[in-house]
């Protein structure tokens, strides 16, 4: 079954990581107004460790206005990489992707594994068109995508690197896609 994350009661102040426009707003009405201007893209992660990357993938998918994330596994994360986004943001929780991946499918999104594994042959993210309706799915911190999580998604794809490291951290790969994505539906966004 697929929920919602619950994280408490709104709470006003100054002191809150948001814009100017949004100083002494609750936060409830951050995200309503937020939902006025969300682009169609989804981001899925998978969560078998709780670590910090997820949530900076989450404040990455509320600087980007994103439609919706998804954390898969039976983990919770650590929240504070968030800076208290997660409150403006609509974040689930699934303990199996098969039933993230249909309920997209079946609302016509076409799903990205984000990876570099060279023997699925990804795309360049700079070579590709996404689709209004994409969802992006990355894997767990060293271990990448399983091999059931990537037969899943309809295409994969990578972000082209030209130093020695083999890859980039979740947070950062996910706020790259979610630039490029942005950047190629600027119209949508805000």
């Amino acid at each position: 079954m697929i929920t919602p994350y619950s994280f408490g009661l709104d709470y006003n102040g100054d002191n809150r990581n948001v814009v100017s426009k949004y100083k002494e707003w609750v936060n409830a009405e951050i995200r309503a107004d937020l939902q006025k201007n969300r682009s169609e893209c989804i981001n899925i992660f998978i969560n078998l460790s709780g670590d910090f990357n997820k949530a900076s993938a989450i404040r990455s998918h509320n600087a980007f206005l994103g439609k919706e994330v998804y954390i898969v596994g039976r983990r919770r994360y650590d929240t504070r990489g968030t800076v208290g986004t997660y409150h403006y943001e609509n974040v689930y929780h699934a303990d199996d992707l098969r039933e993230v991946v249909d309920k997209l499918h079946r609302e016509g999104y076409i799903i990205f594994a984000v990876d570099n594994i060279e023997k699925y042959n990804p795309e360049n993210i700079f070579d590709v068109e996404f689709p209004i309706k994409s969802a992006f799915l990355y894997g767990e911190e060293g271990d990448g995508l399983s091999k059931r999580s990537i037969q899943m998604c309809d295409r994969m794809i990578y972000i082209q690197q030209y130093g020695s490291v083999r890859s980039l951290n979740v947070a950062s790969a996910a706020s790259i896609i979610m630039y490029e994505y942005t950047r190629q539906y600027n119209k949508m966004c805000g």
